[in-house]
């Protein structure tokens, strides 16, 4: 038995399998990892109170708070539209 694993075409083999096995490891690795980092961004209320603060602090317009205002809140709007099972209070909503 212990020459079976001296025979080449076995260690190549062997090899190969192991190889997969990391592969398919890093593979799970890096979707968990995506996947975290996809829900990791904020609210729309979190960018909408940003948006403010951003209006108030004199970096945008009141034209241009309007209007990404508007454009945020009717993609909201949408979303709600398309996806009952989010109208849960809203609050895990993404932007």
């Amino acid at each position: 038995m212990p020459d079976f694993f001296l025979n080449t075409t076995v260690q190549a083999g062997l090899s190969v399998l192991v190889l997969c096995i990391l592969i398919a490891a890093g593979f799970y690795l890096v979707s968990s990892y995506r996947d975290y980092n996809a829900n990791d961004g904020e609210t729309v209320y979190e960018t909408l109170a940003n948006l403010k603060e951003m209006h108030l602090r004199g970096e945008i317009s009141e034209e241009e708070y309007r209007t990404i205002e508007a454009t945020t809140q009717r993609q909201l709007a949408d979303r709600m539209q398309n996806d009952p099972s989010s109208s849960s209070g809203g609050e895990g909503t993404k932007a």
